[in-house]
């Protein structure tokens, strides 16, 4: 992984994308300090993904903990976009 300051990136834009391009992550710092992360799409989208997973579970379980079932959410949804659509 190659770190480097905003001032540099800035002068080698192309160059660090041809290396993302190659699966290399770069990570951008500012004084001294990570600040952002230049990684492949294809990992931002897994990662996305398993962000969206790790919050369904979260609430997954307050349902449970609520005892909300999600067929009651479901019935509840239609009924509101029933009513919508009249």
């Amino acid at each position: 992984m190659m770190s480097l300051n905003v001032t540099q990136a800035k002068e080698s834009f192309l160059d660090l994308i041809r290396r993302v391009e190659g699966w290399e992550s770069v990570v951008l710092e500012k004084r001294g300090k990570p600040v952002a992360a230049l990684l492949p799409y294809e990992e931002y989208a897994n990662l996305s993904r398993i962000k969206n997973y790790l919050a369904m579970q979260e609430i997954s379980e307050a349902m449970k903990d609520s005892g909300i079932t999600a067929g009651e959410i479901f019935r509840a949804s239609r009924q509101e976009l029933e009513a919508r659509e009249k």
